[in-house]
């Protein structure tokens, strides 16, 4: 088993003690945790978003590419004659 005092050295002796410090790191380290995946939600969140407004404009420069030579047949493109 390993010494209380390894684990936290400034921790009064005792059980209870030791146990609170131990809870108190504990609750550091969640919160520590949490900020980070609130960070890196945020971000993944704004690097999906900014990547669909992305598309969105280009499927909508797709669009109006395709009205505007809609009436016009891509002549110059020929596939291979089929029989």
């Amino acid at each position: 088993m390993i010494p209380d005092r390894l684990i936290a050295a400034d921790a009064p002796v005792g059980n209870m003690g030791f146990l609170q410090e131990l809870a108190g790191r504990v609750e550091e380290v969640a919160a520590a945790g949490g900020k980070f995946a609130d960070a890196f939600v945020r971000t993944a969140g704004a690097t999906v978003s900014s990547a669909l407004v992305f598309m969105e404009r280009e499927i909508g420069y797709a669009q109006k590419a395709a009205k505007k030579h809609g009436g016009e047949k891509a002549e110059g493109r020929t596939g291979p004659n089929r029989k």
